[in-house]
């Protein structure tokens, strides 16, 4: 009788903390929510667009160029592109952090320019633009993030995504050096 006694009454006592303690931890994930800065926000956003922008830059080029190792580049440039986007939606996930869904303005009128080019002018535009310029923006943006980020998290997004970036930067200079002097023969 004693032993069903004390049963009962730690029972009560565990069922009262975990009662307490639901709070708290809906209070904690909410706090880790708001912890995200936003300048951390931005940041995200930024890499974000032109995630998207070498995305839809590179199917196009898939589609468009006539030229070989433009389109190679652009397949590797997807498939990249789709992994780095993957992961900043994971972490925006775990941070609480809404995306943007489109380039910005800026970005897609440098669309909108590149897609009215053809020939060798559009593979020697999106060289330019998206093989060398916009992923010289990744590779920037990247170490901006890792030097100045306030979440651990974000930070070692940003180092395990640079050296990915900086390969493709040198692929995206090599392939505007074939392409302009293919241009000049």
């Amino acid at each position: 009788m004693t032993s069903q006694l004390w049963l009962r009454k730690h029972f009560l006592h565990l069922l009262a903390i975990s009662l307490l303690a639901a709070p708290m931890l809906v209070l904690h994930d909410a706090a880790a929510a708001e912890a995200l800065s936003s300048k951390d926000q931005g940041y995200l956003k930024d890499i974000t667009r032109l995630e998207i922008l070498q995305t839809e830059a590179s199917e196009m080029a898939v589609l468009k160029s006539g030229n070989e190792q433009v389109r190679d580049f652009a397949r590797e440039m997807i498939k990249t592109q789709s992994q780095l986007g993957e992961a900043i939606r994971q972490l925006a996930n775990q941070k609480r952090a809404d995306l943007p869904k489109e380039p910005s303005l800026w970005q897609k009128a440098k669309f909108r320019s590149l897609s009215s080019k053809e020939g060798n002018e559009f593979d020697l535009g999106y060289a330019k633009t998206i093989g060398v310029k916009s992923q010289e923006n990744i590779v920037k943006l990247l170490g901006k993030i890792a030097e100045r980020t306030e979440d651990p998290d974000i930070k070692t997004f940003a180092l395990q995504h640079l050296s990915s970036a900086t390969n493709s930067l040198e692929t995206g200079k090599a392939l505007l050096a074939v392409i302009k002097a293919t241009e000049s023969d």
